[in-house]
């Protein structure tokens, strides 16, 4: 191999080692790039508030339900209440839940009733409303009071909004979006709101 051909070799694979992205088409993957994050953003943060606010829901739909099964089943008054320390009864939804059986009647939970269930305070990204202190089932799975419990996310938009109602006798039921706007109703047909 003679010397004019080895530099032709040298230069033919210098030139095939050379091949790579320009700064122009690393612009354009950069730019397409952001357009997808951009768009898919938002969806997928959607997609998460709209996971919290239906695990939240889903949790306390059970809670209820326990609460009801367990005054049929043992035949005494249960108490489902929102509860700091775990015995004391308060009137923040947002706080840890208990469930006990209230044998004394008197809406709280004493040293001598166990505490049969209960769920942890509600992450910072929902908040949970409620007129009522308490969810008091009977021995025959009636309520002492209809209730409801409006579970919203912290941004407070009412499209995320959900309403878990019982009713006097002791049946749940979950708002829906009857008129397909986008927002769930209570049951006089009323959208639902966080504020």
């Amino acid at each position: 191999m003679n010397r004019r051909q080895s530099r032709k070799k040298i230069k033919s694979l210098s030139k095939s080692k050379l091949k790579g992205t320009t700064l122009i088409e690393l612009m354009v993957v950069i730019g397409i790039l952001a357009i997808v994050g951009t768009l898919g953003v938002p969806s997928f943060l959607s997609i998460i508030t709209k996971a919290r606010i239906t695990s939240e829901t889903n949790q306390l739909n059970s809670l209820i339900r326990f609460t009801r099964f367990t005054a049929i089943d043992q035949q005494q008054t249960a108490v489902l209440c929102p509860a700091d320390n775990y015995s004391q009864c308060s009137e923040d939804w947002n706080a840890p839940k208990i469930v006990f059986i209230d044998s004394n009647y008197n809406n709280e939970r004493e040293p001598l009733e166990p505490l049969l269930m209960s769920m942890p305070k509600s992450t910072a990204n929902n908040q949970i409303y409620s007129r009522n202190k308490t969810i008091k089932f009977y021995e025959s799975g009636v309520t002492a009071s209809p209730a409801s419990l409006r579970i919203c996310p912290a941004s407070q938009e009412a499209n995320y909004a959900r309403l878990l109602t019982v009713s006097l006798q002791g049946k749940i039921k979950l708002s829906s979006d009857k008129n397909n706007d986008g927002i769930h109703e209570n049951s006089a047909g009323k959208p639902l709101t966080c504020l």
